[in-house]
C-alpha cells in the first residue's frame, strides 16, 4: 500500500507499458498475416474462425486467429487502462483523456479489422487499418510515460517555452507517419517490385514512368527526406544544454533505428522482398515510430532556454562532426586509394561504376567502424597523449557507449552492404580485416609488444584483398602481392611517427619500437624492412603482371623513401626529417597504387598474364574471372 501512494500511477503505466509492448506486437503479427496470405485463412467469418472459436489449424487459420487472440489480449489491456484511469486518475486530464482516446481508438480498429475481413481485404481498408493501429500504439506509449513523468498533473510546457526546435520534431514525426502510410500502399498494392535497385528506382533519381511505380518511388523519396530531417535534428539538439540531454539522446535512438530500417529497405529490395525481411522491415518501422512518439514527449517538456550559443573560442565540434572524427577520415582516405586501385588491375576488366560506389562505400563504413571501436577502447591512453587527448571520447563530447554502438553500427552495415551488394568474399575480407585490427592490434598487441605495427599492421592490408574480391570473387596471387606491399610499408611508415612521438608513447606505457629499444635499433629496422618493400613493389613489373609505367614509378618512389631512411639513420637525434618521412611514406603508398591504374590504362609493352599461371586460391582450376558486379541474390 505504501508503494501505491508513493507512485499512484505505478499500475497504469505497467499496464500501458505492456499494452504497448503488445500492440507492437500485433502490428507486427498482422504484417505477417499479409506477408504469408493468411488473412482470410479463417474465411469471411468474424469474430470467429470459420464459423468456430477453436478450429481445425492448417497454417493459414493459426496465423489469422493467433492475430485475432492477440488483438484481443491488446482490447484487454487497453480496457484496463481506460478504467485504472478514470478510477484513480479522473482528475489528472492528462492520463484520463489520452486512456480514454486509446479506448475509442480499439473500438475503431475492431471495427475495421470486421470491415477488412467481411470485404475479402480491400488495400484501403487494410491501410486505415495499419494507421489506426500506429495511433493506438501512440496513445499507449504516450499513457505509459505521462504516467512516469513525476507529479502527477505535470504536464507538457505552453508552447512560448518550448526550445526551438520544436516545430521540427513535429514536422519529422509528421513525415514519419507519412512514410508509414505510403510503405503500407506499397506493400498491400504489391508495388515494391516495380522499383527494384537501390537508393533509386532501376538507378534513376527520376519517377518512373508506370503509375503504380510511382508509389514505392514516392515511399523511398519521403524516406530519405525523413532521414535528413532526423540528422538534422540530431545536429541541433547536440548544441542544447545537459537539461536538454533526454529528448538529444531520444533523437539518437531515432536516428539509429531509421539508419537500420534503411539498411534493412536495402536488403530486401535487393534481395526481391523476402518474407522475413519484410515483416522486419515492418518491426522496425514500427519501432522507429515508437521513437518518434518519446520524442514528442521529451520535446513537449524541454524549456526553451536549453539552447547553449557558445563563443567561437568555447564553441564545441557537432556531433556529425565528432561522429565522422571517430571513423578516422583522413586514414580511410589512404584505405580506400588500396581499395580501389587493385579493382582497375584485375584480370577480369573494368569495373562498373556502381560497384566501385558501393565497394567505396562499404570499405569506408567498415574501416570507420574499426577506427571507432579503436578509439573506444583506447580512451583511456588517448587522455594520457598530447597527441590523441582531444578526440571525441577522452574529451567527453561524446560517451564511450555511443562510440563503440557507432562502430559496431558503422561495421554491421559495411558488412551487409557487401554482402548484398558487392559478394560475400569481399564482404568476409573486410570483417576479417576489422577483426584483426581490434582484436589482434588494439587489444592484444599494441600495449604487449613492440612488434605491434609489424603484426598487427597486417589489418592495414586488407583493403587491397577488398578491392580484388569484388571484382573476381575470389583471391589470387597479384592480390597477396598488393597485401604484402602495404605489409612491408606499415612499419616504416608508422616508426617515422613514433620517433616523433616517442615520449608520448612511453607516457602512456604503449611499448612501440622508439620506446623499447630506443631510436638508433628503429631506424635499422625501418631500413631493413624498406629494403625488402622496395624489390616486392618491383616485382608485378618483372613477371609481366604490370608495365613499365609502374615499374618506373616503383623505383623512382622507393628510390626517394630509401634515401629518407638513410639520412634518417646517419642523424644522432631525431628531427624534422622523421616528420617529412612519414608524410612522404603516406604520399608514396597513394602513388604506388595510383601507378598501378594509370599503368592499366595505358599498357606500354604489357604481357597479357596466362591464365594458368595465375593463382586462385579458392578455385584453383577455374578460369580467369569476369567482373562481379552487384548481385541480387546469394
Amino acid at each position: 500500500m505504501n508503494l501505491t501512494r508513493e507512485d499512484p500511477a505505478r499500475l497504469l503505466r505497467r499496464l500501458a507499458w505492456t499494452g504497448a509492448a503488445l500492440a507492437c506486437g500485433l502490428i507486427l503479427l498482422g504484417g505477417v498475416v499479409r506477408i504469408t496470405g493468411s488473412g482470410m485463412g479463417c474465411g469471411d467469418h468474424w469474430p470467429r474462425c470459420d464459423g468456430e472459436w477453436f478450429p481445425p489449424l492448417d497454417l493459414a487459420t493459426l496465423i489469422e486467429i493467433s492475430h485475432r487472440w492477440v488483438a484481443a489480449l491488446v482490447s484487454l489491456f487497453v480496457l484496463a487502462i481506460a478504467a485504472v484511469a478514470w478510477r484513480r486518475h479522473r482528475a489528472d486530464r492528462s492520463l484520463r483523456d489520452p486512456a480514454a482516446l486509446a479506448a475509442v481508438l480499439l473500438v475503431l480498429q475492431v471495427l475495421l479489422g470486421a470491415i477488412t475481413v467481411k470485404l475479402a481485404l480491400p488495400p484501403w481498408v487494410i491501410i486505415t487499418h495499419l494507421a489506426n493501429a500506429m495511433i493506438l500504439l501512440a496513445v499507449l506509449i504516450m499513457v505509459a510515460l505521462r504516467a512516469g513523468q513525476g507529479r502527477p498533473g505535470e504536464g507538457a510546457l505552453p508552447r512560448t517555452e518550448r526550445h526551438a526546435a520544436h516545430g521540427l520534431v513535429h514536422a519529422t514525426t509528421g513525415l514519419g507517419f507519412v512514410v508509414i502510410l505510403f510503405g503500407a500502399q506499397t506493400a498491400n498494392f504489391h508495388a515494391g517490385l516495380l522499383c527494384l535497385g537501390f537508393p533509386f528506382c532501376s538507378d534513376s533519381a527520376l519517377p518512373p514512368a508506370a503509375p503504380l511505380a510511382l508509389l514505392p518511388w514516392a515511399h523511398r523519396m519521403l524516406a530519405f527526406a525523413f532521414l535528413a530531417l532526423v540528422i538534422t535534428l540530431v545536429v541541433r539538439l547536440r548544441q542544447y544544454s545537459p537539461d536538454a540531454r533526454p529528448l538529444w539522446r531520444a533523437a539518437q535512438v531515432t536516428l539509429g533505428a531509421t539508419l537500420l530500417q534503411v539498411g534493412i529497405a536495402a536488403a530486401m529490395v535487393l534481395h526481391l522482398l523476402p518474407a522475413g525481411l519484410r515483416a522486419l522491415h515492418l518491426l522496425v518501422g514500427t519501432l522507429v515510430w515508437a521513437s518518434l512518439v518519446v520524442l514528442v514527449f521529451r520535446s513537449s517538456r524541454t524549456r526553451a532556454g536549453a539552447r547553449v550559443r557558445a563563443s567561437k573560442a568555447d564553441r564545441r565540434p557537432s556531433l556529425a562532426a565528432d561522429l565522422v572524427t571517430l571513423t578516422k577520415p583522413r586514414i580511410i582516405s589512404l584505405l580506400l586509394v588500396t581499395t580501389i586501385a587493385p579493382m582497375f588491375i584485375t584480370p577480369a576488366g573494368l569495373p562498373s561504376p556502381v560497384l566501385v560506389l558501393w565497394v567505396t562505400i562499404g570499405g569506408y563504413l567498415m574501416a570507420g567502424g574499426a577506427n571507432a571501436i579503436n578509439m573506444w577502447f583506447d580512451r583511456d591512453i588517448d587522455d594520457l597523449m598530447a597527441r590523441t587527448r582531444l578526440r571525441p571520447i577522452p574529451a567527453g563530447r561524446i560517451s564511450p557507449a555511443l562510440g563503440l554502438g557507432w562502430g559496431i553500427s558503422l561495421a554491421a552495415v559495411a558488412f551487409a552492404m557487401l554482402w548484398f551488394l558487392v559478394n560475400p568474399l569481399s564482404a568476409g575480407l573486410a570483417l576479417a580485416g576489422l577483426l584483426f585490427y581490434v582484436f589482434i592490434y588494439t587489444v592484444w598487441l599494441k600495449r604487449s609488444s613492440p612488434q605491434n605495427i609489424v603484426i598487427g599492421g597486417a589489418a592495414g592490408a586488407f583493403p587491397p584483398l577488398v578491392g580484388w574480391a569484388a571484382v573476381t570473387g575470389r583471391l589470387d596471387l597479384a592480390a597477396i602481392y598488393l597485401f604484402a606491399i602495404i605489409f612491408y610499408w606499415t612499419p616504416p611508415h608508422f616508426w617515422a611517427l613514433a620517433l616523433i612521438k616517442q615520449a608520448d608513447y612511453a607516457r602512456a606505457g604503449i611499448p612501440m619500437m622508439p620506446v623499447a629499444y630506443g631510436a638508433e635499433r628503429t631506424k635499422y629496422e625501418m631500413l631493413v624492412y624498406t629494403l625488402m618493400l622496395i624489390p616486392l613493389t618491383i616485382m608485378p613489373t618483372l613477371f609481366g603482371a604490370l608495365g613499365p609505367i609502374y615499374g618506373l614509378a616503383a623505383v623512382l618512389l622507393g628510390a626517394r623513401l630509401l634515401w629518407y631512411c638513410i639520412k634518417l639513420r646517419r642523424e644522432r637525434t631525431v628531427t624534422p626529417l622523421a616528420w617529412g618521412m612519414y608524410k612522404y611514406s603516406l604520399l608514396y603508398l597513394a602513388l604506388l597504387f595510383a601507378a598501378m591504374g594509370v599503368d592499366r590504362a595505358f599498357p606500354l609493352g604489357t604481357r597479357e598474364p596466362d591464365p594458368s599461371k595465375v593463382i586462385i586460391f579458392n578455385n584453383p582450376g577455374e578460369e580467369l574471372a569476369t567482373p562481379v558486379g552487384i548481385h541480387l541474390g546469394h
